[in-house]
C-alpha cells in the first residue's frame, strides 16, 4: 500500500517523471491489503454476572436486555411468561382483524391491508412507500400460503406462530420466560453486530484511514530527509523531479522544466515560506489533501477515491507544462494561385524560370 499512495502528497513532482508523452501516469495495482481491524463487538448484557462477585467486590451495573413489547402486552399479570396459547392467541389477532368476512380465509386483497393506513400508519418514521410495501406484502403471502391456494388459511398462519414460539421456547416446556426471550434477543442482536461487522470490514478492504494515511506521508517524506534532521530542503525534494540526464531521463520533459514543477508544489507545502518543509507542514499538507480526495466523507479513502485525486492532479500538471512550452509562431497562410477563366488549371510555364538569362540558341 506504501507504493500505491505514494503519488499522492508528490504527486505533481511523479507525473513529470513519466515521459512526457503519456496523457496521464501510470498507475500500480490497488493492494488488496487486509482490512483494519474492526471494532470489537459490543458485549452483550447477560442478565446474571457469569461468576459471582466477591464478597464486598464493587460490582458493576448492566443493564439487561429489553424484553420486546408482544412480551410485556402479553404477560399483564406480571409472571414472568408466556403460554403457548396465549402468545398464539395474541400473534392471530392480525389474521383475525384482517379477515373481515371470517371465513378464516384471507385473500392476497385482505392480506394487503396490513401494510396499509389504519394498520399500518402513514406517518411511520422510515417507512417504505406504500407501493413497495404492497409488493414486500405479495411476496409474504406467497410464503405462508403453503398448499398455492391463492388463499392464506388460519391453519397456515397459525403455522407460523407455532414456529415463531419455538423459537423462544428453548427448553420445550410450552412457555417461555423472560431469561429464554431475554437470550434470544440477545444472540440475535450479537449475531447482527457481528453481521454488520464484517460487512464494513468488506466495504473497507483496500481503504485507508486518515491516520494511516498521514503516517505513510511522513514515512515516505523521512526518505527524502536525507540529513535527517526532520526537515526537507529544496535540493532534497528536488530528487522527485527525476535524473537531470542520461539514459533514465530519456522521452522526459527537460530537467529544468521538472525541476520548476517540483519546486511549485515545495513551495505549496511549505506554508511558512522558510524554505524548508517540516513535519508539521507535512502533517497539515496530508491532512487537506485526504480532505480533497475524501468525496464522499466516509473517513476513508477508497480505490476510486484515489484514483480520481491521481487523475485531477495529473491534469494539473498537464495545464502547468502547457504554460512553460515556447509558443509555436503561426503559420503564414500560403498565397492563393489565381485560377484561369473557365476553372481549368493554369498550363505549367514553358522553358527556364522568369527571371533567369535565356540561353541561346
Amino acid at each position: 500500500m506504501n507504493r500505491m499512495f505514494r503519488p499522492i502528497l508528490f504527486l505533481t513532482v511523479a507525473c513529470v517523471t513519466f515521459p512526457a508523452m503519456a496523457q496521464t501516469p501510470p498507475t500500480q495495482a490497488w493492494p488488496q491489503n487486509k482490512p483494519p481491524a474492526p471494532a470489537a463487538p459490543p458485549a452483550a448484557a447477560p442478565t446474571q454476572p457469569a461468576t459471582p462477585p466477591a464478597a464486598g467486590a464493587p460490582t458493576a451495573s448492566v443493564a439487561p436486555v429489553p424484553l420486546p413489547q408482544w412480551f410485556i402486552e402479553i404477560d399483564v399479570d406480571k409472571k414472568g411468561e408466556v403460554t403457548r396459547a396465549d402468545f398464539l392467541k395474541y400473534r392471530m389477532k392480525s389474521f383475525e382483524s384482517l379477515d373481515l368476512n371470517k371465513d378464516n380465509k384471507l385473500s392476497l386483497e385482505e392480506f394487503t391491508k396490513v401494510v396499509e393506513p389504519p394498520a399500518t400508519p402513514a406517518d411511520a418514521p422510515g417507512l417504505p412507500p406504500l407501493e413497495e410495501r404492497r409488493n414486500r406484502a405479495k411476496a409474504e403471502f406467497q410464503n405462508l400460503d403453503t398448499n398455492r391456494d391463492g388463499l392464506l388459511e388460519r391453519g397456515e398462519a397459525e403455522a407460523v406462530v407455532h414456529t415463531e414460539f419455538n423459537n423462544y421456547d428453548t427448553d420445550r416446556d410450552n412457555k417461555i420466560t423472560e431469561p429464554e426471550v431475554r437470550l434470544i434477543i440477545q444472540r440475535s442482536m450479537q449475531r447482527e453486530a457481528a453481521e454488520r461487522q464484517q460487512a464494513e470490514a468488506r466495504r473497507r478492504q483496500g481503504m485507508m484511514t486518515l491516520n494511516e494515511f498521514m503516517d505513510m506521508q511522513l514515512r515516505q517524506a523521512d526518505e527524502l530527509d536525507k540529513n535527517k534532521d526532520s526537515k526537507i530542503s529544496g535540493p532534497e525534494y528536488t530528487v522527485l523531479a527525476g535524473p537531470a540526464d542520461g539514459p533514465q531521463a530519456k522521452n522526459l520533459l527537460p530537467f529544468d522544466m521538472r525541476k520548476k514543477i517540483a519546486m511549485r508544489k515545495f513551495a505549496e507545502i511549505d506554508t511558512n515560506k522558510d524554505g524548508q518543509i517540516d513535519r508539521v507542514e507535512l502533517s497539515a499538507y496530508a491532512l487537506k489533501q485526504f480532505g480533497e480526495m475524501d468525496l464522499n466523507k466516509d473517513r476513508f479513502i477508497s480505490e476510486d477515491e484515489f484514483k480520481k485525486a491521481q487523475e485531477a492532479e495529473a491534469a494539473k500538471v498537464r495545464a502547468i507544462v502547457q504554460t512553460m512550452m515556447p509558443a509555436q509562431p503561426a503559420a503564414q497562410p500560403r498565397p492563393a494561385q489565381p485560377q484561369p477563366r473557365g476553372g481549368q488549371p493554369a498550363p505549367a510555364p514553358s522553358g527556364p524560370p522568369p527571371g533567369l538569362p535565356q540561353g541561346t540558341r
